[in-house]
């Protein structure tokens, strides 16, 4: 079974990935647009990583991507 943080992990990857696309924009347009490095966008964006973004990283990334920082965290 996986780990409670592997589970909001694999739910919020896929779901950033889908919102990027829908805006169309890269990993490095949507890290500057949200004031973070490309490579941390690059590495909330994969499953092999375990580390979950901030409360205040989450509402950035949820901006940028003009979606409620809850559907970040829908399945």
């Amino acid at each position: 079974m996986l780990s409670v943080e592997r589970k909001i992990k694999r739910v919020l990857v896929a779901n950033i990935k889908k919102y990027r696309m829908r805006r169309r924009l890269t990993q490095e347009q949507a890290a500057e647009l949200a004031s973070i490095t490309s490579k941390y966008w690059q590495r909330l964006e994969m499953t092999s990583q375990i580390d979950l973004p901030s409360l205040k990283v989450l509402f950035k990334i949820a901006d940028v991507l003009n979606v409620p920082a809850s559907k970040l965290l829908h399945k």
